[in-house]
């Protein structure tokens, strides 16, 4: 008889006291382990981890926190959280992400039966119901896959392996709410210094300006057309236009980075 896998949730954190209380609630008795990682909070969302595992002293809630080095990179943090997980399989979650009922009286037997070093599952939006992807969160402790650690994963953190990747339909749930991108649009300012950071300046401003625009009607064609985000109405077209916005903004602020690749004491002393 096969045994069945057990499994950890690993999650990081910051500035999350709204939500973590719920969070947490939703796993305390799915998960054999649930592992969270603060990367710097400044509210209370240290103090309301720890009352919630003084209180659910049964549950396996393990809680580190995380001093970046160098500038804060979401594919370093995520690997730091999956290196203190202890069970068979580790599931990747964000704060504001819930696993479905049918997500968790199925997973165990999907692991089960099909052992898998790397598996996707079916994300979907709460506000905008065609908005959906499938991202992979679902990887084996030991296979040794980690997300990447280069600059492109500073902020767009993927998972580096050549494993076969299996498909598991389990839902889970992007709840957002007062978070998301259509409620609060000035939450792209935080990973646009993240990413401006790491793209080199190789063009005139004008050339990134022109590059900026580009961006903006490819990546709005790809989000609101390709993938039918016109059918979620308004909040479908806000949430493509902001997207794209961002990919022009980007641009932009790279343009206006010193060709010198950002030495701006070496400039100011000239």
């Amino acid at each position: 008889m096969k045994q069945t896998p057990t499994i950890s949730v690993c999650t990081i954190v910051k500035n999350e006291r709204d939500r973590i209380d719920d969070f947490l609630a939703s796993l305390v008795d799915f998960a054999d382990e649930i592992v969270v990682v603060d990367t710097g909070s400044t509210d209370d969302t240290c103090a309301c981890i720890e009352n919630f595992i003084s209180v659910h002293k049964s549950a396996n809630i393990r809680f580190f926190k995380y001093t970046a080095t160098g500038g804060f990179h979401y594919g370093v943090a995520k690997n730091f959280s999956i290196d203190k997980a202890t069970k068979n399989y580790v599931i990747v979650l964000d704060a504001d992400e819930r696993l479905s009922d049918e997500f968790k009286q199925t997973v165990h037997s999907f692991l089960s039966d099909q052992n898998p070093n790397v598996a996707n599952v079916v994300r979907k939006d709460e506000l905008l119901p065609h908005l959906i992807d499938f991202p992979e969160r679902i990887i084996r402790r030991d296979s040794g896959i980690r997300y990447g650690v280069d600059d492109l994963a500073k902020v767009h953190e993927q998972l580096v392996h050549t494993a076969t990747v299996k498909s598991f339909p389990g839902v889970v749930w992007h709840e957002q709410r007062w978070n998301h991108y259509i409620m609060r649009p000035q939450r792209i300012f935080f990973q646009l210094e993240l990413q401006i950071d790491r793209i080199p300046k190789t063009k005139s401003f004008f050339g990134h300006f022109l590059r900026g625009i580009w961006y903006f009607f490819y990546r709005f064609k790809k989000i609101y057309f390709t993938r039918k985000l016109y059918k979620d109405g308004v909040l479908g077209f806000k949430y493509a236009f902001m997207r794209a916005f961002d990919a022009f903004l980007v641009e932009l602020f790279v343009g206006l980075k010193p060709s010198d690749g950002g030495q701006y004491w070496s400039i100011i002393k000239k």
